[in-house]
């Protein structure tokens, strides 16, 4: 039986992960500093005690905890996201990684996974993060780390994070080894509700402010790095301004010449796809129109889910029928993306609470979300941990085959 201390736990991704694959564990304690994660905490997990760090995790007395084997933390990682500002050690978030350190010392837990954003890996916090290496070391554990990306292991997410599996002592030779990358096989139209209520449609006002005209030219890879973008989400992160909203075109290219416009005004902007392939989820980061002169598109995955959820940070898709054009002899062929006449309030909407949590792996919605607004749901999906990618690493740390 492993027991478990989780530090800033949120909805409590590691005890999901540890139910999700049958491995007997108790939870002694979490630490956690939002009422809403909580609350959504202690009605999923049904601990019957409370936090102990009495709101702040800096309130913890490690010699006033119970022993344990694993600690888990997801350490705030705005002070190094590319979203954010990147203050890293200057921020005074970047310090919390400190708290585990000073608990881990004492407790000496056998096991520790920690995580935060790919940007900790980055040139500019290299300090910071040999830093946290070394203590670590310091303390007496052995480190194995690794950036991973949920659409590489099973999500349609295109979300990226540093995993530190680390062992009191030492990992034996060939002891632990960080899952292997997997074809994807649920793509992001798998996962999306199959009715939706009208409240998530957008009005005829804001979708006017995303300013999409038949002018733009949208190919199917990331413009910035060329890389084909299949079936996955962008992930839902951090620091998301009202301008970056994510927008899903469901491609059909059927050649009927069906046409189409949203409130009176075409939005049909033209998307490039090899001929012949099949319905497609298109997702459109609409901020990029003023980095880049065009949207980013992602192909049927989704951008990194947002911590920061809710009102004008939420994903959107575009559920579309399409009109096939151009074709010619050519290579590829274009495709108008045009109303769809099912849809009750128009054609673009948000991502659902639901579907939020879907791209965080709970595939058959094992959550109770009961007495949250859904500006909390959004904000708890997109400051949580994958579980269905911390599942894995688990059986790999404890050898399990569940």
């Amino acid at each position: 039986m492993i027991k478990l201390f989780e530090m800033f736990a949120g909805y409590g991704g590691a005890s999901f992960a540890l139910k999700r694959i049958g491995i007997p564990f108790e939870c002694v304690g979490y630490s956690e500093i939002d009422k809403y994660a909580k609350q959504c905490y202690e009605q999923n997990h049904n601990l019957g005690h409370k936090p102990l760090d009495k709101g702040n995790c800096l309130n913890i007395n490690p010699n006033e905890l119970p022993d344990f084997d694993l600690l888990t933390g997801g350490f705030p990682c705005q002070s190094f996201s590319i979203a954010g500002k990147g203050l890293g050690k200057q921020d005074t978030r970047g310090t919390l990684f400190h708290e585990i350190i000073r608990i881990a010392e004492v407790k000496q837990p056998k096991y520790m996974l920690l995580e935060n954003v790919k940007g900790l890996t980055n040139k500019k916090h290299k300090d910071t993060f040999e830093k946290i290496l070394s203590e670590l070391k310091r303390i007496g554990y052995d480190v194995k780390w690794k950036v991973m990306n949920s659409k590489e292991h099973g999500i349609p997410q295109n979300r990226e994070r540093v995993w530190f599996v680390c062992k009191l002592g030492s990992w034996d030779f060939m002891e632990f080894m960080f899952p292997e990358k997997e074809e994807l096989r649920i793509l992001l139209k798998d996962i999306l509700e199959e009715k939706v209520e009208d409240r998530y449609y957008l009005s005829k006002v804001i979708i006017d402010r995303l300013k999409l005209n038949n002018k733009m030219d949208f190919p199917c890879y990331d413009r910035k790095t060329g890389i084909p973008l299949d079936n996955i989400s962008s992930c839902i992160r951090a620091g998301e301004g009202s301008g970056n909203q994510k927008i899903i075109g469901n491609v059909n290219p059927s050649g009927k010449g069906m046409n189409g416009n949203v409130y009176g005004g075409d939005i049909a902007p033209t998307i490039t796809i090899n001929k012949g392939e099949g319905n497609k989820i298109f997702q459109l980061d609409v901020s990029q129109i003023r980095r880049e002169g065009q949207p980013r598109v992602y192909e049927n995955v989704s951008k990194c889910l947002n911590t920061a959820q809710g009102g004008g940070h939420t994903p959107l898709i575009m559920n579309t029928i399409t009109e096939a054009f151009g074709r010619g002899g050519s290579s590829s062929e274009h495709i108008n993306m045009v109303k769809n006449t099912t849809a009750a309030c128009g054609s673009i909407r948000k991502l659902t609470p639901k579907e939020c949590f879907r791209l965080m792996g709970f595939l058959k919605d094992e959550i109770n979300l009961e007495g949250l607004s859904n500006t909390q749901r959004y904000k708890l999906a997109g400051n949580g941990w994958d579980i269905n990618l911390v599942s894995k690493i688990f059986r790999r740390m404890f050898n399990s085959q569940k």
